[in-house]
């Protein structure tokens, strides 16, 4: 017996350990973002360990997360 694909059906993510899918993602996008939040707050402490420029550092974090948002949005 042939099986038929569907890809409106098939590409579907699959619930993970009965975890809604939409829930999974914006739990890995949200672990993502403070991983990159605590990435770049150890690498400026360690560049500028006066605490300088942090209102660039605040504004790269938000760019970067802004980033991780568009590009992996919740529907």
């Amino acid at each position: 017996m042939k099986e038929l694909f569907d890809p409106g059906i098939d590409n579907l993510p699959m619930p993970v350990d009965g975890i809604e899918p939409d829930l999974e993602m914006l739990s890995q996008r949200e672990q993502l973002m403070e991983d990159i939040d605590s990435i770049i707050e150890s690498f400026w402490y360690a560049t500028w360990p006066e605490g300088e420029f942090m209102e660039d550092r605040d504004e790269l974090t938000r760019v970067l997360c802004d980033a991780v948002c568009k590009n992996f949005p919740v529907k």
